[in-house]
């Protein structure tokens, strides 16, 4: 146990990162075959009820793309008002580990439902907003884990830690743009690709 506490602690941080996503990918995985029969008949209410609709009603795309927004934004103000505070790395762990988790379950419950079918569900389930979220994801994990350490674990100088806050205005900016562009794609063209491949999945 000691030799094992050791080497993660000489691991780089992108080595615990990668670590913990596949750790949560794993269980996910586990999780998804070991509790099939808990969850099958849900999925095929999914299929049978929820995806005919979506292929049958057209979408809303502006209320879609403001409940997106809504939520990403949420998310994203959750994240950084921890990243101050002590809780900042432990949350980032957390969040490392349930992205792991919940990738690895989601994509292990759909291809065994669809088979070759559901590997493309999946992709476009993630395209083309995925290609904004991902750096998004992995930006901020390593800004706000580097301002999370150097506030309590480096410096130690809570009194600064406005000042380093406001180095930080800039990359905000950046990313709420950021996340604009995947909100309006996830919204406008994601949707679109969803709806055309649940049509053929149904």
């Amino acid at each position: 146990m000691k030799r094992m506490r050791l080497r993660i602690q000489q691991m780089s941080v992108v080595r615990i990162a990668i670590l913990l996503i596949i750790l949560g990918l794993f269980f996910g995985v586990l999780s998804a075959n070991m509790f099939q029969s808990f969850y099958y008949d849900r999925m095929m209410n999914y299929q049978n009820v929820i995806f005919t609709e979506i292929v049958r009603e057209d979408i809303d795309y502006s209320g879609l793309f403001f409940y997106v927004i809504g939520k990403n934004l949420k998310e994203f103000i959750v994240f950084w008002l921890l990243s101050i505070t002590i809780l900042g790395i432990p949350y980032m762990i957390m969040r490392l580990f349930r992205f792991g988790f919940y990738t690895g379950f989601f994509i292990s419950s759909i291809a065994m439902q669809y088979g070759f079918k559901g590997i493309i569900l999946v992709l476009v389930y993630g395209f083309p907003h995925g290609l904004i979220y991902i750096p998004i994801f992995l930006l901020s994990l390593h800004r706000g884990y580097g301002l999370c350490r150097s506030i309590y674990y480096e410096n130690k100088n809570y009194l600064g830690a406005l000042k380093m806050v406001k180095d930080y205005v800039f990359l905000w900016m950046f990313l709420l743009v950021l996340i604009l562009i995947g909100s309006f794609l996830e919204a406008y063209v994601g949707s679109f690709f969803l709806k055309k491949t649940l049509a053929i999945l149904s």
